[in-house]
């Protein structure tokens, strides 16, 4: 066999790369004293490992590592341990936190039922004093900047129990610092360890009193505002887009199906409705009905006018007389009175219209869709018939929330007028409205103001009705 002189010793992984199971190689062996020659491809038959599994008692060092992290009895690992590497398992329980990066589920991010934007802690600890007050620790990791609630924060949490999940609501009483605070449960749950917490509100400051908040069961989105208590008032709800029917508005009624409730609608370009039924195209707008709405009669039977007359106002429509109607109430119909598709309706006090009643009330409506409704009343003199007429300088109906009139209160004694000779000390004014506690407020601040009082925005709230209460001097 012919011998090779090597000059230059070269790198052999370019050679066992591209034809290791051609190369040869020399075994020797020591029972029987024999040396063998064998190619690479039956080295690696016979010694290559396809999968590397190996008991643990066979990784050096391995087994008296983990038996530092293992509690042999129940398999709980007592301090940290790191795995750099790809883990595939088939049920996973998480007993604490989790805390990852990015969290991945089929590629979908998702939440629960509830995802409100606001501030947001989760609790690690409670303690309870006997007082019934509960010291709440937040979860803070070394070196985060975490936020805390503040004074009088309304707080709301879901916990589950045997029972399903339950809604929790909290106050916060006091501050003790960045991850502490105390606080009393506002229902009959108590704060629990793992715990999310939100800022629903606050009790007395304004600038915290707003929140947004998606709900996945019930389908909608809202923005609140003026949130003082655990309770989510009509009152509260600024937006709300999606499924409207859990809402009974106390201007639009009960709501139904899904679109969009808006406190407010500022619209640069062209706003276009459609008829749901058969895709007519609707224009946006209001009507209003303004007039007197009394005829007194004297002793003798006489009224004191002979004729009232109620016009109509239009707002972002202009109608035709094809499309106008004056209609009155005769049961439950609405019957249209005849060569009425005027602006204004003119009404006697012996109009055929008022069949022997005492009250009439009548409907003014354009195109089938906006429409207003007034009352008129007849009302006779009385050895001691006392009664109160509020009157309003600007209407009774305000579009896109621009308030401005002025409530003046007439005090009559059967047909004469005694307003002037009442005390403005003995005319207080009072509001109905869906707040009871502001309505208290309201009214303290109108007691004995006098016969008139002027309305704004700050005073009316979507809907708010008025009444004037007068003190009679008998002797008047």
């Amino acid at each position: 066999m012919a011998g090779i002189r090597i000059k230059n010793l070269q790198a052999a992984s370019p050679l066992i790369g591209q034809s290791f199971d051609e190369m040869l190689f020399v075994v020797d062996l020591e029972s029987p004293d024999t040396t063998l020659k064998m190619s690479g491809a039956e080295l690696k038959a016979a010694v290559g490992i396809g999968r590397h599994t190996h008991e643990l008692e066979d990784v050096g060092g391995l087994v008296g590592e983990l038996e530092k992290k293992l509690n042999c009895a129940g398999g709980t690992v007592s301090g940290d341990l790191r795995v750099d590497a790809t883990i595939s398992a088939k049920n996973v329980r998480i007993d604490e936190y989790l805390e990852v990066p990015e969290l991945k589920y089929n590629r979908v991010t998702a939440t629960g039922n509830e995802f409100w934007a606001t501030d947001a802690v989760v609790v690690d600890d409670v303690w309870k004093d006997d007082d019934g007050v509960f010291l709440v620790t937040l979860k803070a990791a070394e070196g985060e900047n975490n936020i805390c609630f503040e004074y009088k924060d309304i707080l709301r949490g879901i916990y589950f129990t045997d029972t399903g999940f339950q809604t929790a609501f909290f106050e916060v009483t006091g501050i003790i610092d960045r991850t502490r605070f105390d606080c009393i449960a506002l229902n009959d749950i108590e704060p629990q360890r793992f715990m999310t917490l939100v800022r629903q509100g606050n009790k007395t400051n304004l600038q915290r009193q707003g929140s947004v908040y998606i709900d996945g069961l019930h389908k909608y989105l809202r923005v609140l505002d003026g949130v003082h208590d655990k309770d989510i008032s009509q009152q509260n709800i600024k937006v709300q887009l999606g499924d409207l029917s859990g809402i009974n508005h106390p201007t639009f009624g009960q709501l139904s199906g899904f679109g969009a409730l808006l406190e407010n609608a500022y619209i640069s370009g062209r706003l276009v409705q459609h008829n749901p039924d058969t895709g007519e195209e609707w224009t946006v707008g209001a009507v209003a009905v303004q007039g007197e709405q009394v005829f007194r009669y004297d002793s003798d039977g006489n009224p004191d006018k002979q004729s009232i007359t109620l016009s109509a106002q239009e707002y972002g429509i202009t109608s035709s007389s094809e499309d106008r109607q004056w209609q009155c109430k005769n049961g439950e119909e609405w019957v249209s009175i005849p060569d009425s598709n005027t602006i204004s309706l003119i009404v006697r006090h012996d109009d055929a219209l008022w069949a022997g009643r005492l009250t009439l009330t009548l409907r003014y409506i354009v195109q089938g869709v906006y429409f207003d409704i007034i009352t008129l009343s007849k009302l006779y003199c009385g050895e001691d018939a006392i009664t109160i007429q509020v009157l309003s300088s600007d209407g009774n109906n305000f579009i896109n929330g621009e308030i401005e009139t002025t409530l003046e209160a007439h005090v009559f004694r059967g047909s004469r007028e005694i307003t002037q000779s009442i005390a403005p000390a003995l005319f207080s004014w009072l509001r109905f409205s869906d707040s009871t506690d502001s309505d208290n407020s309201w009214n303290l601040l109108h007691q004995g103001v006098g016969s008139n009082i002027t309305i704004g925005n700050a005073d009316v709230f979507r809907k708010a009705v008025f009444e004037c209460q007068v003190t009679i001097n008998p002797i008047l």
